[in-house]
């Protein structure tokens, strides 16, 4: 018989049911497959052993939450445990919430307590993670539970939370926004916060909407406010990126605020964004239009107007490149948008331009005919 002995034997309790035993072995050695089977076993488990395994479970609650394997137990505790397991747990990670918030596993304990636990905790951890705003609201894991606190909703009074964070970070929301991670906060709080509450924020990305467009983060809050902000805040930040409509379209990460502004902005953006391109500059011989959709970034916001404004737009957009054309087909990136302008299913479907026969392109000396009988056309297959 054939035996795998690279295989691990499913993962049984110690004698007698000694969770204790079980839940220090985890500790001790990281026994993936005694979590496994903890997990799975206090899901079905009858109340009495349920309660005895979640016991267990709260004597080294501390240190299974930042376990590899063992944080899994404390949420399954928070969510099977009693009341008075549950509370013994919040006892048990109070004083060591930002400790854990910056922990890769006691992270998600942290935030799977924010749903389950009493108010008057949630309340004291909160509390806790304002005591180090600086670090943790930019902090790769802590800024997971910074998420999930302003997502929180509270049946009484709430803790005042963003007049703290206001504080801290007033002049350094710019900073905060242009980080991977503050960039997903400071959206969390455009989305889930009062304006009241929100509003020193707003203003400070506004007032550095230049520098934070250019963000290869940052410009995910500018398309925030594009897309779901305030109508004046929208006007705001719409207003500034079309005066700057040429340089944005070309830089890497501002284009994609101007994409985002020419898919939510509709035809009353689009007909201003053209306006603004289309000019042609003093002392110049081909407006911005032309170098936007020969630019490495900025040819896919031209093949999208191509592709999606009305008729009216788009062949303004096209009388303007095929003027154009020899620069644009000598162009590594222009040539897209002018194959786009010759055929305007090209985008879709490979071959040569409509209305050339392949047989004119690909045959030897051009003759067409030649090829119908069944001569060759050089390898290409019609």
């Amino acid at each position: 018989m054939r035996r795998n002995y690279g295989a691990r034997a499913p993962a049984t309790p110690t004698a007698d049911n000694d969770w204790e035993a079980s839940v220090h072995k985890i500790v001790t050695a990281s026994d993936q497959q005694q979590s496994i089977f903890m997990q799975q076993k206090i899901k079905s488990a009858g109340f009495e052993e349920k309660y005895r395994m979640c016991e267990a479970i709260v004597g080294q609650c501390l240190a299974l939450a930042s376990n590899r394997f063992g944080n899994f137990l404390v949420q399954r505790c928070l969510e099977h445990g009693t009341p008075e397991q549950i509370v013994a747990v919040a006892k048990a990670l109070c004083t060591h919430i930002v400790q854990l918030s910056k922990d890769s596993f006691g992270c998600h304990v942290i935030q799977k307590a924010f749903d389950i636990v009493p108010e008057q905790y949630k309340a004291t951890f909160v509390n806790e993670m304002l005591t180090d705003i600086r670090q943790t609201v930019v902090h790769r894991y802590a800024c997971h539970v910074w998420q999930k606190l302003f997502e929180l909703r509270w049946k009484f009074d709430p803790p005042q939370i963003m007049i703290t964070v206001n504080m801290e970070l007033d002049g350094n929301w710019t900073d905060v926004a242009m980080g991977e991670t503050g960039s997903l906060v400071v959206q969390n709080i455009f989305e889930n916060c009062l304006d009241d509450d929100k509003r020193p924020c707003i203003e400070e990305v506004l007032q550095n909407i230049d520098t934070i467009s250019r963000g290869q983060f940052g410009n995910w809050c500018i398309q925030h406010i594009c897309e779901n902000g305030a109508d004046a805040d929208r006007d705001r930040a719409i207003g500034h990126i079309l005066s700057h409509a040429a340089d944005y379209s070309t830089d890497q990460y501002a284009s994609k605020v101007v994409e985002k502004c020419l898919k939510v902005g509709g035809s009353d953006f689009l007909e201003e964004y053209l306006n603004e391109v289309c000019e042609q500059a003093t002392g110049r011989t081909r407006s911005a239009l032309i170098d936007i959709a020969s630019d490495q970034y900025g040819n896919y916001l031209i093949q999208w107007v191509i592709s999606n404004s009305s008729p009216e737009h788009r062949d303004r957009v096209i009388s303007q490149i095929r003027k154009h054309m020899v620069s644009l087909r000598g162009s590594k990136y222009g040539s897209r948008v002018a194959m786009l302008c010759t055929n305007p299913q090209s985008h879709t479907r490979p071959g040569p331009p409509a209305g050339l026969p392949a047989a004119t392109r690909y045959n030897n000396g051009g003759n067409y005919n030649s090829t119908r009988g069944g001569g060759s056309n050089n390898g290409y297959r019609n």
